[in-house]
């Protein structure tokens, strides 16, 4: 069932309702553990990396999991929410959870917090989730930037960058978890570049 889920969103999401083009997507290693780690301008999003990798849970806003039907059929599929208004510990050791599933588990969360729609918020707004669990876990964060805001029926670009790798001696100093945030998130916005030369 999961497979058909796979295939059924690639065709729907991928190539019907927008034209999505991949970038680097033989940096993804299936057999490997990832926290992939997009900006976020579309609800759709999430179906862009759902087809291309295997073994995925996803961190949503607790908010979609408020009709009780939706939050059955997500969890079915691995996402489990999270409470963007609190410091979710919960969900964060859920998080920590997932990554330990499988060998080759991953974990996409959206470092922005939420979809972002306004241009002066690039790059601005990033919350410390993804970094504090790379440290703690050892898994390195696959940054990935997708096309922001895009038309239906138009191409959508799905740009995978190179691995960062957290030092996991940084897991207890905010400060520091703070600074490879802010860099994070300017790896992520960095890879646009890559769509320019295409």
């Amino acid at each position: 069932m999961y497979k058909i889920m796979k295939t059924l969103v690639k065709g729907l999401c991928c190539h019907f309702v927008y034209r999505v083009k991949y970038i680097g997507l033989e940096k993804i290693d299936n057999s490997k553990k990832y926290i992939i780690c997009p900006n976020h301008s579309n609800v759709l999003d999430p179906t862009f990396i759902f087809p291309i990798v295997d073994n995925l849970s996803i961190m949503a806003k607790s908010e979609v999991f408020k009709c009780k039907l939706i939050g059955k059929i997500f969890k079915r599929y691995r996402v489990f929410p999270v409470n963007r208004k609190i410091r979710d510990v919960k969900s964060t050791l859920h998080a920590i959870e997932c990554l330990n599933l499988e060998e080759n588990s991953k974990l996409l969360m959206f470092p922005e917090g939420g979809i972002l729609k306004k241009k002066e918020d690039l790059r601005n707004k990033v919350k410390n989730g993804a970094v504090y669990i790379s440290a703690e876990t050892g898994v390195p964060i696959l940054p990935v930037f997708i096309t922001r805001r895009p038309h239906l029926f138009q191409r959508v670009y799905v740009v995978i960058g190179d691995t960062i790798k957290i030092p996991e001696e940084i897991r207890d100093d905010k400060n520091k978890i703070r600074e490879y945030s802010k860099k994070m998130i300017n790896i992520v916005y960095d890879l646009e570049k890559e769509i320019k030369n295409k």
